[in-house]
């Protein structure tokens, strides 16, 4: 039974036609506002005849439906001042059972505005038509747990018609009734101990369910968002449940969490390793750096050994004690060689190496060359020839020298018989030495593995000293430092070719130096050594007895001029260690 109020009604006639209908109440105006929030629907005349004007409803009763009482000839009048109007109704036909049908509609669609238990209203089929192109579960249920509206993606999941589905609860459709009414004993809930929670909060709610087996036979992920719906007055009328399957983006971020933690892993593992490698580069450095701010003092031993070598060769007489002689100074010779390659390559690396270009002619390094590795080779039974062009080249000489040096030691160790012939020519700019040889050549996947530190090739030959495969990776560096460009060519059986392109220089800007002194002999000259090493100097000042010189020593500059105070007569040379 409905209850209703009558506002400027005040007919019996009015009463009488609304009795079978409800609870029927007269107000006079809408300051009884107390009363009025008491009935579910007011009904307001508008009969022209009368004198009383529409009154303006407030916006507190939104919630009540308003009818307007007109006559049934009267035209349909217009309202400014009110908020809202649901029906007109003649007078005439308030005692109809057809009245009576749309007065209670009109109030029930107020206590619950979705009607959509039937297929055919608008409501239906607008909310049908929207849900059947998503692929969430959009499901209205009632407050007793009974399926209002489903999707069109829930009813194929549940796999029963449309039909059968409105109108009944998740137990009547076939979902597991845990699912439904909970476990104690794994703490799960169940659905409608949810729905309750959330109608009696009234506050719509979102959860994760990481083990949702509703028709389901793996195990899925939903999040589901639980709202309650609400009519005009504000009472839950009920529950709108939207679920969607997750388990895609719960296994992406899974994965994605997996590989994070991997790269995390080995973004650490990275660090370490580059923290591990600057501290190997570092221990390098370090080394390199010793190494060459140590290689004058390290060399003075290996010079002195020399020096003290060459004094006993001429005490030396017995055949027998010189074949000794010979094999300590080939030791000696084959120590000092490798020495020098570790001191010259730790200095490179370190890049203390300095670079002094300037113009010269090539013929006078080429001469140097030809007299120091010519008698080099013919130990070996090698003929060594050098090709003396006269053109004139712009880089460092010493550096220059030792990359030549280098390379023809290296041709004459690998050669065993026939040459080593060293060639120029000039092409683009450039001047072209090329070392060539007859040695057993270098296989074309090796080219470039020779350049490296401590690279041999296994030619199973029977040397004093198979070095340390630094050879090559000095030329390669000094080449770098230089800027100069070093070619190799060779195949197995048929030799190597080295060739280095420097670049041409002018004549015009080459350096005015001093001319070379003649050779002189050294017996009867006055010779002052200065060295602060001792082995360095008793050797020298023994190897210069040995040549009939008188020599002085001194271990500093000042100790030498306090020696020479006494005597008014300067010595003929001076030998000077260079860091002094």
């Amino acid at each position: 039974m409905l209850r209703i109020a009558l506002l400027n009604l005040q007919d019996s006639d009015a009463s009488v036609a609304l009795t079978g209908l409800g609870t029927v109440r007269q107000i006079d105006s809408l300051d009884d506002i107390r009363i009025a929030t008491d009935h579910l629907a007011v009904l307001i005349n508008c009969d022209p005849a009368t004198n009383n004007a529409p009154v303006e409803v407030p916006a507190s009763l939104a919630e009540i439906p308003f009818i307007v009482v007109i006559n049934k000839d009267q035209p349909i009048p217009t309202f400014s001042g009110m908020n809202h109007v649901d029906e007109f109704v003649a007078f005439d036909d308030l005692s109809t059972t057809a009245c009576h049908w749309r007065l209670r509609t009109l109030v029930e669609r107020y206590e619950q505005p979705l009607v959509l238990q039937s297929r055919h209203t608008p409501e239906r089929q607008l909310l049908q038509k929207i849900t059947s192109y998503v692929t969430n579960w959009i499901i209205v249920k009632d407050l007793k747990h009974r399926f209002v509206f489903v999707s069109t993606d829930f009813v194929e999941t549940v796999g029963l018609p449309m039909e059968s589905i409105i109108g009944k609860n998740d137990l009547e459709i076939g979902t597991d009734p845990e699912a439904v009414l909970g476990n104690p004993d794994t703490g799960w809930l169940g659905f409608w101990a949810q729905d309750d929670a959330v109608i009696a909060a009234g506050v719509a709610v979102s959860e994760e369910n990481q083990d949702w087996r509703a028709f389901s036979l793996n195990r899925r992920y939903k999040r589901t968002v639980r709202v309650p719906l609400r009519n005009a007055k504000g009472d839950i009328y009920a529950l709108l449940i939207s679920s969607v399957d997750i388990t895609d983006r719960v296994l992406a971020e899974r994965n994605l969490q997996a590989r994070n933690t991997m790269l995390r892993r080995v973004t650490e593992e990275k660090r370490k390793a580059e923290q591990h490698q600057l501290i190997a580069e570092d221990a390098i450095s370090a080394k390199n750096k010793f190494l060459a701010a140590a290689s004058h003092d390290l060399r003075q031993p290996l010079h002195a050994l020399g020096l003290f070598l060459t004094v006993l060769d001429r005490r030396v007489s017995s055949q027998d004690d010189r074949e000794v002689l010979d094999k300590i100074r080939l030791s000696s010779e084959a120590l000092n060689a490798l020495f020098n390659s570790l001191l010259d390559i730790s200095r490179l690396d370190a890049g203390v190496v300095e670079v002094a270009l300037e113009n010269f002619h090539v013929s006078q390094l080429l001469i140097s060359i030809r007299d120091e590795f010519k008698q080099l080779g013919a130990d070996k039974n090698i003929d060594v020839s050098v090709d003396l062009c006269d053109a004139v080249v712009h880089t460092d000489p010493i550096l220059l020298s030792r990359i030549l040096r280098n390379l023809l030691q290296n041709a004459i160790t690998h050669t065993q018989e026939g040459s080593v012939d060293v060639n120029c020519r000039k092409s683009s700019g450039k001047l072209h030495i090329e070392i060539a040889d007859t040695g057993p050549g270098i296989p074309k996947d090796e080219h470039e593995t020779v350049f490296t530190e401590y690279y041999q090739l296994d030619n199973n030959q029977a040397r004093a000293t198979k070095g340390l495969g630094l050879g090559l990776a000095i030329v390669s560096r000094l080449a770098r430092l230089l800027d100069v460009d070093i070619q190799l060519d060779s195949e197995v059986g048929k030799g190597s070719r080295f060739t280095v392109s420097v670049a041409l220089g002018s004549s015009q800007q080459i350096k005015d130096k001093s001319p070379s002194l003649d050779y002189w002999k050294l017996s009867g000259h006055h010779i002052l050594i200065v060295d602060d090493e001792p082995d360095i100097r008793e050797g020298l000042k023994l190897v210069l007895d040995a040549f009939n010189c008188s020599s002085t020593v001194a271990e500093s500059a000042q100790q030498a001029f306090e020696i020479l105070a006494p005597s008014d007569t300067p010595p003929d040379v001076m030998i000077v260690d260079y860091r002094l």
